[in-house]
């Protein structure tokens, strides 16, 4: 064997190391650490005092890292306990932090140095936080009208209900006649109330925190949903533009439209559309600015061609901005394929007695019993459109029909 007082102190430094690199690969046995410690020990002994300092350090910090790696592998083959196994044991002392709403519980868990050891190596990923949602349809409908607060159940407004204007033209002192009146009806208006709830474990709500959030979120959504459907498709407590719309007539005398244009469009209809609804205002109170739609028939009219495959959209339309002939194209997903709407959205409003509201009980029914909370939402709302003003809301209930008849022979 090479005399180790003859060699410099860089020789005996890698010629430990590389004993350490060759014996400790992967993770060597105790034995084998136990045996090359005792080695670095006998070498250390022959090198002789004019060694330097570094590799005095270097010893140490050879027997230092061996020390360690011989703790590490006896920890090893021991059974180690699991993060689960301490949560467990600490039970009692995290449900009294919990209970108290304060308070610290120190867990040790020690990492082992080889990665392949770990097991569920999943449970230590960095939780990137919030929740991925499912799509769900945006609320269109209702923030098309202002909503105006109301205090009472009950709303009453007038309307007129009579109104003769019969104004003569005479001459000098004639004598004339006239028929000129008034009258009014009052009206009542109910408001409506849409509910929802659901029943939660409390120990969901207390061991995890965004179960709260995420519950009152659902029972708030389920009431906006519900609202933005009734507003349109609704038939019962609540007014609905499905309701109050009349059907699309082009045989109307007021304002006929049949066989009207030359192949003719959704360009053509909703034109049309709304210039019985502006003729039904008698060309003064009622001015169309929306049309609400399925998004697929308003994608299939974007991109409509001629025989010779020149896009058909006229100068009147504008792409990007969704407006056609004039008005605001909206869609939504609860607007069947082949029907549309047309109306003057200034003539309705949301009539608002209590915004949706989101409340918790432990007291209801048996959820003392059970431990469960009830979380519920409730909203009071009414959909109003004066009688005399909803000929300012039309629909197309069969578009393709429609349209055969606008067409020019």
């Amino acid at each position: 064997m090479e005399n180790e007082n003859q060699m410099t102190p860089e020789m005996v430094v890698e010629k430990i190391s590389n004993t350490i690199a060759e014996k400790t690969e992967g993770f060597a046995t105790v034995e084998e650490i136990e045996t090359l410690k005792a080695e670095l020990v006998a070498v250390k002994e022959l090198s002789n005092v004019d060694h330097t300092s570094e590799l005095k350090a270097k010893f140490v910090e050879l027997e230092s890292q061996l020390k360690a790696m011989a703790e590490e592998k006896k920890e090893n083959e021991m059974t180690k306990k699991s993060l689960f196994d301490i949560v467990k044991e600490k039970a009692n002392d995290i449900k009294n932090m919990i209970t108290s709403k304060h308070g610290v519980i120190n867990l040790d868990v020690k990492a082992s140095q080889n990665p392949a050891d770990i097991t569920g190596r999943d449970f230590y990923a960095q939780d990137l936080g919030g929740t991925v949602r499912k799509p769900v349809r945006g609320l269109r409908i209702i923030d098309l009208f202002r909503r105006t607060p109301v205090n009472t159940e009950y709303v009453k407004y007038r309307e007129e209900d009579v109104v003769t204007r019969d104004g003569k033209v005479v001459v000098a002192c004639a004598t004339s006649t006239h028929t000129t009146k008034k009258t009014w009806n009052v009206v009542t208006v109910q408001i409506a109330k849409i509910r929802d709830f659901v029943d939660v474990c409390i120990d969901m709500m207390d061991d995890y925190d965004f179960v709260t959030a995420e519950i009152e979120q659902l029972v708030n959504e389920s009431i906006k949903l519900t609202e933005d459907y009734e507003i349109l498709l609704g038939s019962g407590s609540i007014l609905s533009i499905d309701t109050i719309a009349s059907e699309f007539d082009p045989a109307n005398v007021l304002a006929p439209y049949t066989a009207a244009f030359a192949s003719p469009t959704l360009a053509e209809l909703t034109g049309a559309m709304k210039g019985q609804i502006y003729t039904f205002g008698q060309e003064n109170s009622w001015e169309a600015d929306t049309i609400l739609m399925n998004y697929n028939d308003w994608v299939k009219f974007m991109h409509e061609k001629n025989a010779d495959g020149n896009y058909l959209l006229p100068n009147f339309v504008s792409n990007g901005e969704g407006i056609l002939n004039g008005m605001r194209v909206v869609t939504s997903p609860i607007v069947a394929s082949n029907t549309l709407y047309v109306f003057d959205s200034t003539k309705a409003q949301i009539l608002e007695r209590q915004g949706a509201q989101v409340e918790m009980s432990y007291e209801n029914n048996d959820n003392f019993e059970h431990e469960v909370v009830t979380v519920k939402a409730v909203e009071r709302i009414q959909f109003h459109v004066p009688t005399v003003e909803r000929d300012a809301f039309m629909k197309c209930s069969d578009i393709a029909t429609a349209l055969g008849l606008i067409t020019k022979p």
